[in-house]
C-alpha cells in the first residue's frame, strides 16, 4: 500500500512540476540577434551575435534557438546545423541555468546582391517529461543590403571613357562663379571681376581666382532587366546591375550628376526604381542601396512605359546611357528615337557567347557590346 502511495505521489509532484514549468519556462527568457554591419559588398565577412538571456531561478535543461536567413549567408566551417531547402534555417540548441546569459558570435559570408531581413526568432523547449514541445517568438527585426558587386577596372573602362569623352566635350565654355579651384598669377585677358584683393595685398603682386567650369550634361543610366523572349538570364541582368554601380561611382566621383531609372522592382516598395540626378556621397550611397534593393524574382515593367513615365525627372540634357540584354526590335526603334536628341548616348548590350550582336535599327546611338564569362559570379 506504501508503495502505491508512493507512485502516487511521485506522479502527482511530477505533474505539479510540469505545470509550473510550462507556465513559467517563457518568463524573464530573452532572444536577441545583433549584426556587425547593415551594408557589406558580396565576400565581406561580417558577425553574427547571438544573445539568449534567462532572467528567473528555474533552469532550461534545453532551448532550441532557430531563425530563418536567406540560403546566400554562408557560415564559418565549424557551423554544420544549418537546414537548407528553398528557405535557410540557423539552428542552435543551448542549455541555461537560472539568472544565465550566454553569448554567441558567429562569422558570415554575404555572397549575394540583395536586401535581407531576419524577423524574428523562434526559441523551442520542452517540458521536464518531454512529451510537450513549448515555444516562443522574439521578433528582432535586422536587416541586411549587400551591395552589388562592382565590374573589373577593364570591363568599365570602355564604356566609362567613352561617357566622360562626351561629357567632357559638351562643357560650357564660362566659368560657374561658385566653384573655387585655386588662385593663381594676374593675365593681361583676366576680369578684374575675378582679381582676388587680398591675396595681391599679401604678395604685393596681382591674384586672381581660379574657377570651375559648369558641365552641360549629365548621365542618365537606364536599366533594362526585362527577359529578352522566353528565356531568362539572371547572370546577365546581375552583371548589368554591377555596371551601372561601376559606372555610377566612377562618374560621381569626378563629379558628374548621375540619374538613375530601372523598370526593375523595389523588394520594399515594389516600384520600379527612379532616382533624380545628384553628385554626393549620399547619392552615390543612395544608389548603392536601391541597385541593392532591386528583386529580379519580380516581373518588371515595360521598359518604354516606364522611360515615358519618368522621363522628366532624369533631365532634360541628360547624356543616357542604357544597360540591356534584351535587344527586341521595338526597343531599338524607341531608344535610336530618343538617343538622336541626346548626342552621345549609349548602348552597353551585355551578351554571353553564341549571341547575336547585330542592331539593325540603332544609328543614333554607340552600342558597346560586353561579352559576360559564363563562370562570372560577381556577386550573385
Amino acid at each position: 500500500m506504501s508503495l502505491i502511495l508512493m507512485g502516487i505521489s511521485v506522479c502527482l509532484i511530477l505533474f505539479i512540476i510540469k505545470k509550473i514549468y510550462i507556465r513559467n519556462w517563457h518568463k524573464g527568457i530573452s532572444a536577441e540577434i545583433d549584426i556587425s554591419r547593415e551594408n557589406t559588398f558580396p565576400g565581406e565577412e561580417l558577425m553574427l551575435t547571438e544573445t539568449i538571456i534567462n532572467r528567473k531561478w528555474l533552469p532550461l535543461p534545453m532551448i532550441q534557438v532557430k531563425f530563418e536567413i536567406d540560403r546566400s549567408f554562408v557560415f564559418g566551417d565549424e557551423v554544420v546545423n544549418v537546414n537548407v531547402s528553398d528557405h535557410c534555417y540557423k539552428s542552435d540548441i543551448f542549455s541555461l541555468l537560472f539568472y544565465q546569459k550566454i553569448t554567441r558570435k558567429l562569422p558570415f559570408t554575404c555572397t549575394h546582391r540583395g536586401y535581407f531581413t531576419i524577423e524574428d526568432i523562434n526559441v523551442v523547449s520542452t517540458d521536464v517529461m518531454m512529451d510537450t514541445t513549448l515555444a516562443k517568438i522574439f521578433y528582432v527585426g535586422k536587416s541586411i543590403t549587400v551591395y552589388p558587386a562592382e565590374v573589373s577596372c577593364e570591363e568599365v573602362e570602355i564604356p566609362y571613357r567613352k561617357i566622360m569623352g562626351t561629357v567632357l566635350t559638351s562643357r560650357y565654355a564660362y566659368e560657374d562663379p561658385f566653384e573655387f579651384r585655386g588662385i593663381r598669377e594676374y593675365q593681361t585677358y583676366d576680369s578684374l571681376k575675378d582679381i582676388n584683393w587680398m591675396a595681391s595685398a599679401r604678395t604685393g603682386e596681382l591674384k586672381v581666382n581660379i574657377h570651375g567650369y559648369t558641365a552641360s550634361r549629365q548621365v542618365a543610366l537606364l536599366i533594362n532587366l526585362e527577359n529578352d523572349g522566353i528565356w531568362e538570364y539572371e547572370q546577365l541582368k546581375e552583371k548589368s546591375i554591377s555596371m551601372a554601380l561601376s559606372l555610377a561611382c566612377r562618374l560621381i566621383e569626378q563629379g558628374v550628376a548621375v540619374s538613375l531609372l530601372s523598370n526593375g522592382r523595389d523588394k520594399i516598395s515594389g516600384r520600379e526604381v527612379i532616382i533624380q540626378s545628384g553628385c554626393d556621397e549620399n547619392h552615390k550611397i543612395n544608389i548603392m542601396t536601391q541597385l541593392a534593393r532591386i528583386d529580379l524574382k519580380k516581373q518588371p515593367s515595360d521598359f518604354e512605359t516606364v522611360i515615358e513615365k519618368y522621363r522628366d525627372e532624369l533631365g532634360k540634357d541628360a547624356l543616357y546611357c542604357m544597360i540591356s540584354t534584351s535587344r527586341r526590335k521595338e526597343l531599338q526603334l524607341y531608344y535610336n528615337d530618343i538617343a538622336a536628341g541626346n548626342e552621345g548616348s549609349v548602348w552597353i548590350y551585355p551578351y554571353n557567347t553564341g549571341f547575336e550582336t547585330c542592331f539593325d535599327y540603332i544609328n543614333k546611338a554607340e552600342i558597346i557590346c560586353w561579352e559576360v564569362n559564363n563562370d562570372t559570379e560577381s556577386g550573385i
